[in-house]
């Protein structure tokens, strides 16, 4: 019985270290009185891959809550910016996020602005080797089989688009070329029997 309380207790006080450290692969940074921790969800993350932005904030010990009416997000991708609806995470207090699915590898920026407990917020953070991690290429992580990467099918499929329109295209004017050939050519047959 008394090895059972032991062992429960140990695994509580694992727990609770646990919940106490930062997040691996996410930033912590200390702003005014507060503690933010950034970054994606489930990192490490690979295109494709349901994931988005995540972030706690903490006053001290404490965690922050009810930042999801007082806050606004927004992700940006080499020059490419969309807004990230946020919510607070069900059951963890100071938690907060936006599920998006990443679809190009490389660094991405999250800019969370608006109020902290009435105190204006805007801080951006960009994904990297001293922050948190970028997003993979999901072909380094397949095995046996390595499949094209999305963006590369996306523009195959537009290049293909692309060579239909022009075959399209080029069947409509040698269609059109043919009947003007055999207007002139019916022509020229009911001239010569003139």
């Amino acid at each position: 019985m008394v090895k059972r309380i032991t062992r429960a207790g140990l695994i509580v006080a694992v727990l609770a270290a646990l919940a106490a450290t930062p997040v691996l692969g996410h930033e912590t940074r200390d702003v005014g009185e507060y503690t933010v921790t950034v970054g994606f969800i489930g990192e490490p993350v690979y295109t494709g891959q349901k994931s988005g932005l995540e972030f706690r904030v903490l006053r001290g010990e404490e965690p922050v809550e009810g930042l999801e009416d007082t806050l606004e997000a927004e992700v940006t991708y080499q020059g490419e910016m969309r807004s990230l609806p946020l919510s607070a995470r069900f059951g963890q207090p100071g938690w907060y996020q936006s599920v998006f699915f990443p679809t190009a590898a490389g660094a991405y920026t999250f800019r969370i602005f608006g109020e902290i407990e009435g105190t204006p917020f805007d801080e951006s953070f960009t994904s990297g080797e001293d922050t948190f991690h970028e997003v993979q290429d999901v072909t380094g992580g397949q095995f046996p089989v390595v499949l094209p990467a999305a963006g590369d099918t996306a523009r195959d499929a537009q290049a293909g688009a692309e060579a239909a329109t022009t075959a399209t295209l080029a069947l409509v004017l040698g269609g059109a070329g043919l009947l003007v050939g055999l207007v002139a050519l019916g022509l020229s047959a009911a001239r010569r029997r003139a």
